[in-house]
């Protein structure tokens, strides 16, 4: 196999997409920006602009000064009609006898798109660094979110349609928080499904003390004073309703649902609605990753 065939079949591995646009058919698609230019054939000026206040590492990756409506436009516009170029010369290639010429502007036409491509993503981070640092939290690191973050801006710039008229910046942001909402309530999902509810990390200290009386005093007293102060967040009943169900109280042990609706004078059923409510507060209570380092 020819080595221009073998390059042929390299290229049309890897699909071209594109956003069309009616103004392809202009000649040449004539461009009024220098800066679009100069990107496209490898003349990018470096520049430092932006970033103020951020670490070293951020704020080269902020630098590339933010671009105007005319200068987006025009780079997307460009990006996408070298794409299209390229798309077509594949397409109409000779799959037995390609054209190394052509296979050269085709892979020129690709280069150029690249250039115009990693212009836009570097000048559309700090919007990336900005949202990520709304979603930070003790769950989810700056670093997690600026990772899939930027993954959400690459997919933008390949969808973005800049004949409708919108700017790229509130497209962009719109789909990275779309991106990082999910990112982040998936995993609070996740952390809720596989975590220990209060009621089994309850359950397993309980039932190791029993099983092993005395030989955890200070472990006993520790979980003592976190439960304490968890439980101030619940009402009289619920207190009481945890501290009987747990054996918190009880010489005998645990008191079952049935029991203490005949001491409180409520159904069982109403007994372990409270004990839900309960256990919901304590879920949400701040000091609950204390209580699970027990279990």
């Amino acid at each position: 196999m020819s080595s221009a065939k073998q390059r042929l079949e390299s290229l049309r591995q890897h699909p071209i997409s594109f956003i069309a646009s009616q103004r392809f058919n202009d000649e040449d698609l004539a461009l009024e920006e220098p800066l679009v230019t100069e990107v496209e054939q490898g003349r990018e000026r470096i520049t430092s602009e932006g970033g103020e206040g951020l670490p070293p590492h951020l704020r080269r990756m902020c630098s590339t000064p933010l671009l105007s409506n005319q200068q987006e436009q025009e780079f997307f516009l460009r990006m996408n009609y070298c794409k299209y170029h390229a798309a077509a010369i594949l397409a109409s290639a000779n799959s037995n006898r390609p054209s190394r010429a052509k296979l050269d502007e085709a892979e020129e036409y690709l280069e150029r798109a690249n250039r115009l491509r990693n212009y836009l993503l570097k000048a559309n981070t700090r919007l990336v660094v900005s949202i990520a640092r709304k979603f930070t939290d003790t769950k989810n690191s700056f670093d997690d979110l600026l990772s899939a973050g930027l993954t959400s801006l690459v997919r933008a710039v390949e969808k973005f349609d800049c004949d409708r008229g919108f700017r790229f910046s509130t497209y962009a942001t719109c789909a990275v928080r779309r991106d990082l909402s999910r990112l982040v309530n998936n995993r609070r999902r996740d952390s809720q499904r596989f975590a220990a509810t209060p009621s089994e990390v309850l359950e397993s200290v309980v039932e190791e003390e029993f099983q092993h009386p005395g030989q955890a005093v200070q472990r006993w007293q520790k979980l003592s004073q976190v439960l304490g102060h968890m439980m101030e967040g619940l009402d009289d009943r619920e207190k009481r309703i945890i501290r009987a169900r747990f054996g918190f109280d009880e010489v005998e042990g645990k008191t079952s649902f049935s029991q203490l609706g005949k001491r409180m004078g409520i159904s069982k059923e109403r007994v372990r609605q409270l004990a839900n409510r309960a256990m919901d507060k304590l879920r949400e209570h701040e000091a609950f990753e204390q209580l699970q380092a027990f279990s």
